[in-house]
């Protein structure tokens, strides 16, 4: 072929774990925006739904 090495499906990924990351975002981004709660209790509140959600998926052996 063309000396690239093949392409790797999205759980063999380096970025498999991005859509945790970007989960949290979105739900600090969401909790900041509807709450009155200051950007460092929204990114806790972010961080905890995207390690629930990495936890959830382990344990569904998705990951």
């Amino acid at each position: 072929m063309d000396g690239q090495p093949p392409l790797k499906t999205f759980r063999e990924s380096r970025w498999r774990y991005s859509q945790f990351v970007v989960l949290g975002l979105i739900v600090a981004g969401l909790v900041k925006w509807l709450s009155p709660l200051g950007w460092l209790a929204a990114l806790g509140i972010g961080a905890a739904v995207g390690v629930a959600y990495l936890l959830f998926e382990k344990k569904r052996g998705v990951i």
